[in-house]
This record gives structure tokens, sequence and C-alpha cells, in this order.
């Protein structure tokens, strides 16, 4: 998958470079020590930049273990959701791919942040509180292309039936992304994990 929009300047990219570098080291810091032991000093002297900036990157300690979070839906690719006929679920897990790839995931740092995921449940609760308004972004999307695809359903069963879709992608993306982590070839497109996932999700709702 390639994104339309323009690579990003010199000044971004190391700025991306920079958070990625702090990101690292805070959850090297957590996984050693348990994020209860770590504080932002620590991090700052691991990574070394100051308490200011860290702070204008991040805004709290967790932030760093959270991550950046994936780049915004490009339009384009919104507009290719709403227009698409395939399978909604199969779909709206390429919109997502797509954006989670534009962020330019570091693969071993998704790894060790999965990892601190496993060790500390209650940072599991602080992304998902995260995400809440990109769910309700995506509910929006996914009921755009309900009101073209499916005019039979009222508002109500619209509003409903977006929220289900976007229940099963959002549970089905990070199994996605362990299913790409676990690829072969580091380089691997995510498509072959969606398949892979896509094929479970099948399974579950047509046994």
């Amino acid at each position: 998958m390639s994104s339309t929009d323009p690579a990003p300047g010199l000044r971004e990219r190391n700025r991306v470079r920079r958070m990625r570098r702090v990101e690292r080291a805070a959850l090297e810091l957590a996984l050693d020590r348990g994020v209860d032991h770590v504080t932002v000093d620590m991090i700052c002297e691991a990574s070394d930049i100051s308490p200011r900036t860290y702070f204008n990157y991040f805004g709290s300690k967790e932030g760093a273990l959270l991550g950046m979070g994936n780049a915004p839906h490009a339009q384009a690719d919104v507009d290719t959701f709403v227009a698409a006929r395939g399978h909604i679920v199969e779909d709206l897990l390429h919109m997502v791919a797509r954006s989670f790839l534009a962020s330019d995931p570091d693969r071993e740092v998704y790894v060790m942040r999965r990892r601190l995921f496993a060790k500390e449940p209650e940072l599991q609760g602080l992304q998902l509180a995260r995400i809440a308004g990109r769910r309700q972004a995506m509910t929006r999307i996914v009921e755009e292309r309900l009101a073209v695809e499916r005019p039979e359903l009222t508002e109500v069963e619209r509003g409903d039936e977006a929220q289900l879709v976007v229940a099963v992608v959002t549970g089905a993306f990070p199994i996605a992304g362990r299913v790409w982590l676990e690829l072969e070839d580091p380089g691997a497109e995510i498509d072959a994990a969606i398949s892979e996932v896509m094929a479970r999700v099948r399974r579950i709702a047509s046994p």
C-alpha cells in the first residue's frame, strides 16, 4: 500500500525520529523496571531530550508508552472506503491499515509496546480511552457508506450497524498487527495479515 500524500519534510521526519527514540527509551525502561518505577526525568535522560520537549511531544509519562498513534485517515482513503462495495469490514480494515502504514510504524517498537501492554493491562485501558474519538470518527464514516449502500436502513439501524462494523474492526486490527509482525518478510505488506484475519472473522460469523 502506498499513500498519495506528499512525503513529509525534513523537519517533520527529524521530529518523528526523535519521538520514536523517546518512545523506545520509555518502553525499554518500563519493560525493565515497570511503569510505576519510571519517571519522565529518567526517560529524558535516556533519550537525551529536555523535560519541556518531552511534554511538548507527549503530554504525560504514559504518552511515550502509548505512542504517537496512527496518522489521521487521509480523505482519499475515506472516499475510497465510502465508494467501495466489497466486504465492509475488510474494506474498513484496509482503510485503517493505510493510516497505520502512513505512520511508518517501527516493528521493534510495536513489539515492545505489545509486550508492555501484556505486562501492564491498565495501559490498554488508557489506550482504549485515547482512541474513543477515532472510533466515533470511523462510525460516522461507516454510516456515510451505509447511507448509500443500504438506503433501506433507518437512521437508528444505520447507526447500530456502523457501531457493529467498527467494533469488529477495532477488535480485529490488533490481531492483524500481530500476524503482520510474525510474517517472515519484514517488509511484507499488511494485506496478507488482513486476509488471514478476515478468514477468521468469516469463520466466526458464518460457522
